[in-house]
């Protein structure tokens, strides 16, 4: 991993603590208010790293398999995201096999109904990529989960949790890592600002 991203992810290798949630009201102080808007619907967006996965495949790094300590891992956040948050209508993961199977745990204990899409750009993506992917999104779907690689995800990540002043704790994330941020609209390619925010 490059230098300069050792500085901004210093837990880039470390594990996902699930049972560590913070909402943006705990980084801010304050409850995320909407902008006078009533009960207008909002889009929400999960963001999730893949596990733990094994140090090396045949073929190659896109073909590494989730590790033991990935599967339970991955496991503990679905157990988080179950508790915290509304099921998915929508999942989305990068082809690779750890951020797959990854999704595939996720589902199963989430009980979502829905398909998960996989998409070969969200392979190592960066942050404008994963962006302009998300703004695709259908306007019918309400709550997408994407499942993707450090480190465009932690710098999209980063940039949201910038606008609640937790640039100075959010180090990027650790296998099984997640976020979801909530916006303000009913179409997906105008998102910029977040409503509100909860980091794992």
């Amino acid at each position: 991993m490059p230098s300069a991203w050792r500085k901004v992810l210093p837990s880039y290798g470390q594990r996902a603590d699930a049972t560590r949630v913070r909402t943006a009201q705990s980084v801010r102080g304050t409850r995320a208010r909407r902008s006078g808007r009533g009960s207008r619907p909002v889009k929400r967006l999960t963001l999730v790293r893949h596990g733990h996965a094994e140090a090396r495949a045949e073929g190659g790094d896109f073909y590494r398999a989730l590790s033991a300590q990935g599967r339970s891992e991955t496991t503990r956040t679905a157990a988080a995201l179950s508790a915290h948050l509304p099921a998915p209508d929508s999942m989305l993961s990068s082809e690779a096999l750890r951020t797959r199977e990854t999704a595939q745990l996720l589902s199963e204990h989430l009980k979502s109904p829905t398909v998960i899409k996989t998409s070969k750009a969200l392979y190592h993506a960066s942050s404008s990529t994963l962006l302009d992917v998300i703004q695709g999104t259908p306007n019918s779907v309400q709550h997408l989960l994407l499942v993707g690689h450090n480190p465009g995800l932690s710098e999209l990540a980063l940039r949201w949790a910038r606008k609640f002043g937790a640039h100075a704790d959010f180090g990027g994330f650790a296998t099984a890592g997640w976020c979801s941020v909530t916006f303000d609209t009913e179409d997906w390619s105008v998102i910029s600002s977040p409503l509100d925010a909860v980091f794992g």
